[in-house]
């Protein structure tokens, strides 16, 4: 199987696809590890194949976006777990120019300024969506804002991405152009956390400039 490949997983798993992307996105949010997987492909293409494909279309669609909702809000859990109890140890026994305090303070500092919009936002962002929980396990973050936000952010990816992929798939030309329409979906879904990087700069910018 292509791991890299959303289609490929899809098809592969067949009758149980939803149960597979779901612990996908589970492994894919937990750890850095699984964060090479194809997570916004996969919601999509499932989304898609469950209102096209004869064998999952008797899956229950409601039913499907509470499993996959659950796997990615548990896995980020996981991550901001594994961040705040394994990730200051890695910082104090060994530093190095990724692992040292001044890391912990400036990404403590990052969450303090952008607070929920960095949590959910991240989660439209390959390999950012992995690594964000775990650094806001390390950067003390309150827990109970955490999982407020990450249940923000796990509904807007996950159910806002299926249903895309659901109700698109219903469309001739979407059949067609499979590979463009997820090609263009990958690109978009990556924007929104750059933007508002930009956006925070300039606002920067602007207060800082002499009047």
């Amino acid at each position: 199987m292509n791991w890299l490949n959303a289609d490929t997983i899809i098809a592969n798993l067949g009758n149980f696809a939803v149960w597979g992307v779901a612990i996908i996105i589970f492994f894919e949010t937990a750890t850095i590890f699984g964060s090479f997987m194809p997570g916004d492909s996969l919601l999509f293409l499932l989304g898609l194949s469950l209102a096209t494909v004869p064998n999952l279309e008797k899956f229950p669609f409601v039913f499907a976006l509470l499993i996959v909702f659950i796997a990615a809000v548990a896995g980020s859990e996981v991550g901001f777990w594994l961040g705040k109890r394994l990730g200051p140890h890695l910082f104090e026994r060994r530093s190095t120019w990724f692992f040292n305090a001044k890391t912990v303070t400036r990404t403590q500092e990052f969450f303090t300024r952008y607070g929920a919009r960095a949590i959910i936002l991240a989660r439209f962002v390959p390999v950012l969506r992995a690594l964000v929980p775990m650094f806001v396990g390390i950067s003390h973050f309150e827990w109970r804002r955490f999982l407020r936000y990450n249940l923000i952010g796990g509904f807007g990816w996950v159910i806002g991405v299926m249903n895309l992929g659901y109700w698109l798939g219903q469309i001739v030309w979407v059949h067609q152009n499979i590979e463009l329409v997820v090609l263009g979906f990958v690109v978009l879904s990556s924007l929104p956390f750059p933007i508002e990087l930009l956006r925070n700069y300039l606002r920067r910018r602007r207060a800082s400039a002499p009047n």
